[in-house]
C-alpha cells in the first residue's frame, strides 16, 4: 500500500480528542469517550491500530464507522490494520491459511482475533480443522463494507499545527513520502528515541510509551513540546495492565493538554500509607530487554540477576524465550500510596500486591479492600 496524506483545516474553538492502537477494545474505546464527555462538536482523531490483540476487533471496526458518519472523527491506519486489510483481499489460498493459522495462534495470546470474530458471525467456529480456503470468499463478500473500509484508512494526517501517524517519519517533506511504501512509516518503531525534531507536532502511536520507561512502567503519553513529538500509546492490549490513552485540547492552536485513560483491570481501595522506594534506585524489567538468570526460585516470588543485579520478581513472570530464561515486564519500584487511593490489580500476592496508580506500576505491601465491579 502507498502512502496517502489526508490534509485538513481544524476550526478554530473546537476540541481535539486524539487516541491511538484502540486494538480491538470497542468498550473501552466507548468508555473513554463518554469519560471525555465527546459529543457533536468536537474532533477526534484516531492514530491507527483498531484491530486485534483485543476482544471485539469486528465491533471497534464498526463503531469507528459509526462514529466517522454522525461526527468529526479522522481514523488513520495502523500497521495492524494494514495486514489484516492485506490478508483480507488477497485471493491466494496459501495466505488465508496463513492468516487462519496466525489467528489460532492469536487465540492464545489474546483470547480471539478478527478472523474468530468473522467466522463466528457466518456461524463457524475457527479450529484447524475448519476449511477456510472455501470460506474465504464468502468471508470477503458479507464484510466488504469493513474490509473496505480498512483500506481507505488515510497514512498521514496533516493539519495547520499537528501532523498524525501511527509509527512515525521520517522528516517533514510530506510531499516527498506521500506515494511511497507506507509500511515503515506505519511500523516506525521506537520514534520517540531518535533524535528528530519537527516544525508541526508530530503524534504518534504504535511504539508504547511505557517501553521508553528506564525506572519504572509509565503508561501515560509522553510529550517532547522542544522536538515536538507526541507518542500516545498506552499498550492496551499489547501489557496485560495495558489502558487507552486520549488526550485532548481545546483547540487547534492551545496547549493546554488533558489525558483520559481507561484500564480494563480491577480495582483495590489502599487503607494504609506508604511511602515509594527511591526512585533511581527503582529496576524495570521490559519486553524488549528481558533476559534474565535464574538466583533462586519461590513459589510466589523469585530472585533472578538482571543487568548484574539481583531483582525479585513474580515466579510466574519467569518463562522461556528461544531458549533464553526471560521475565515479563515488572519492576521492584514500590508506589506512593495514601489510605483511599483507588489501585488498578495487577497481581495479587502474600508479598503484597502489583498495581497501578496514576498510569505508574508498582507494589503496593499495605492493606486494601476489594471494589465491587461497576
Amino acid at each position: 500500500m502507498k502512502t496517502t496524506i489526508q490534509r485538513v483545516s481544524f476550526p478554530k474553538g473546537r476540541r481535539i480528542l486524539m487516541i491511538s492502537d484502540i486494538h480491538g477494545h470497542a468498550d473501552g474505546l466507548r468508555a473513554i469517550l463518554k469519560q471525555a464527555s465527546f459529543s457533536i462538536n468536537d474532533i477526534l482523531v484516531i492514530v491507527g491500530d483498531l484491530v486485534e490483540k483485543g476482544p471485539k476487533s469486528l465491533d471497534t471496526i464498526r463503531l469507528v464507522m459509526d462514529l466517522c458518519q454522525n461526527y468529526t472523527v479522522y481514523p488513520l491506519m495502523g500497521n495492524v490494520d494494514l495486514w489484516r486489510w492485506e490478508f483480507l483481499t488477497s485471493n491466494h489460498p496459501d495466505t488465508w491459511k496463513e492468516m487462519a493459522s496466525y489467528s489460532l495462534k492469536a487465540k492464545g495470546w489474546w483470547g480471539g482475533s478478527l478472523l474468530h470474530e468473522m467466522c463466528a458471525e457466518l456461524g463457524t467456529d475457527l479450529s484447524e480443522n475448519t476449511d477456510i480456503v472455501s470460506l474465504f470468499p464468502e468471508i470477503q463478500r458479507h464484510f466488504s463494507k469493513e474490509i473496505e473500509f480498512l483500506g481507505g484508512l488515510p497514512t498521514i494526517l496533516e493539519t495547520q499545527r499537528m501532523i498524525f501517524v501511527h509509527g512515525g517519519i521520517p522528516h517533514e517533506r510530506l510531499n516527498e513520502l506521500e506515494g511511497t511504501d507506507a509500511f515503515p512509516i506505519l511500523k516506525f518503531d521506537d520514534f520517540y528515541s531518535t533524535d528528530l525534531s519537527f516544525q508541526k507536532y508530530v503524534v504518534v502511536g504504535h511504539w508504547p510509551a511505557v517501553l521508553y520507561s528506564k525506572t519504572y512502567p509509565v503508561f501515560s503519553p509522553l510529550m517532547d513540546h522542544k522536538r515536538r513529538i507526541i507518542s500516545l500509546d498506552g499498550a492496551c492490549g499489547v501489557k496485560y495492565e495495558g489502558q487507552l490513552n486520549l488526550l485532548s485540547i481545546p483547540d487547534w492552536q492551545s496547549n493546554d493538554f488533558t489525558l483520559y485513560t481507561w484500564d480494563h483491570l480491577p480495582t483495590i481501595t489502599a487503607l494504609d500509607n506508604q511511602s515509594p522506594s527511591p526512585a533511581e534506585e527503582a529496576r524495570y524489567i521490559r519486553w524488549n530487554d528481558h533476559a534474565v538468570e535464574l538466583i533462586r526460585s519461590g513459589e510466589e516470588m523469585s530472585m533472578v540477576c538482571y543487568h548484574h543485579r539481583p531483582m525479585e520478581v513474580p515466579t510466574r513472570y519467569i518463562f522461556d524465550h528461544d531458549g533464553v530464561l526471560s521475565c515479563s515486564d515488572t519492576t521492584d519500584y514500590v508506589l506512593e500510596v495514601s489510605p483511599g487511593d483507588q489501585l488498578y490489580l495487577i497481581l495479587r500476592l502474600k508479598k503484597g500486591c502489583y498495581v497501578k496508580k496514576n498510569s505508574i506500576s508498582g507494589w503496593y505491601f499495605g492493606r486494601y479492600k476489594m471494589n465491587e465491579v461497576t
